[in-house]
């Protein structure tokens, strides 16, 4: 019985909703020789070493993870194009509409107001961390670089802040549309900030992607390990 309680807590804990942004510690950029393409995509997030980086890169494939030589870092990129970076900068994960559509949405940008992320960026980004979005080149050297421009076009184009719907970019823009996501799935929206000014507008940075993990796989396996506990009492 106590089993059973304690799991039913922990399931109640994993898959409450998150009804309010939260702080995701303080971060460094970093730029990867042949990872990135002008002023876009690839950026990799690394801790600060400080309050450092409190998210978890665990639904990150090997390929979009640690790249920098950090075990904790993961790669990223922009969703506006007139904001920039800071070093170090100060992350909130969104997870509140500005727009009644999606559960995240940047700030200033297009849209002064806030700006909910587009399913299609998800689509996109979530294939991309996961190491499976066709035809971009994961392999280190100008055919990524290449590729982290297209993918940066795309994404630029869907949120509405210019980029490209032409050659790859394109592509990837109808793959994501076929794939008729009605949600955001597991991407969020990071808002950053320069340190000590979270909140104020002025001191507003570059938003980028995150791929949270996802509870359900932590979830699935306590509850195996709760069977699996049962099972050897019993035997016992």
């Amino acid at each position: 019985m106590k089993r059973l309680i304690f799991i039913t807590i922990v399931f109640t804990f994993l898959t409450a909703p998150v009804l309010a942004d939260y702080y995701g510690g303080r971060v460094y950029y970093s730029r990867i020789n042949n990872y990135y393409s002008g002023n876009g995509g690839e950026f990799t997030l690394r801790s600060d070493g400080g309050q450092g980086l409190l998210l978890s890169n665990s639904a990150y494939d090997a390929k979009t993870r640690g790249e920098d030589g950090n075990p904790e870092s993961f790669q990223t990129f922009c969703v506006e194009t007139a904001e920039y970076v800071a070093q170090p900068m100060d992350i909130v994960v969104s997870t509140t509409t500005a727009e009644g559509i999606t559960d995240s949405h940047a700030i200033l940008g297009s849209k002064p107001n806030g700006d909910d992320l587009d399913s299609r960026t998800a689509y996109l980004y979530t294939q991309f961390a996961k190491g499976t979005l066709s035809n971009y080149n994961y392999v280190a050297g100008v055919g990524r670089s290449a590729s982290a421009g297209e993918l940066q076009k795309a994404i630029w184009w869907i949120e509405g802040e210019g980029g490209s719907n032409a050659g790859q970019a394109g592509i990837w823009i109808t793959e994501a549309t076929n794939a008729g996501w009605t949600d955001i799935g597991d991407v969020r929206i990071l808002n950053t900030w320069v340190p000590g000014h979270i909140g104020e507008l002025g001191y507003k940075t570059q938003d980028q992607l995150y791929l949270v993990p996802v509870p359900a796989a932590v979830l699935l396996g306590m509850l195996g390990l709760g069977v699996a506990g049962l099972k050897l009492r019993k035997s016992k």
